[in-house]
């Protein structure tokens, strides 16, 4: 009778034992998953992350390499430049006139 009572309190402790690392195992996947700063969803957030200013990084490198172009095309090619001061800043040549006019407005019916 009480080697009978040992054992169904040893298979009692086993299932408590199963209960409580169930648990604790259950709370250790919670953990990875959300643990602040750490966890798994900071993980993927930070992976977006870096992928957009890869991203960001390479449009970035392009743009930069388009201004060395246009800086190397300044530097070295008179028409070009003349092209841009005339464009951009609206410079003239000697006794050059500029006349501007107005596009004809639409008459409203």
């Amino acid at each position: 009778m009480a080697i009978r009572k040992q054992q169904e309190d040893n298979r009692q402790d086993k299932k408590v034992l199963w209960f409580l690392g169930a648990i604790v195992f259950v709370f250790f996947l919670l953990w990875i998953f959300f643990a602040p700063g750490r966890g798994l969803l900071h993980y993927l957030q930070l992976k977006k992350e870096i992928a957009a200013l890869t991203e960001e990084n390479s449009l970035l490198a392009s743009r930069n390499t388009e201004l060395s172009e246009d800086i190397k095309r300044l530097r070295s090619d008179d028409k070009y430049l003349e092209e841009v001061a005339r464009k951009k800043h609206g410079l003239l040549k000697k006794n050059e006139t500029v006349f501007e006019f107005e596009p004809p407005k639409k008459k409203k019916e």
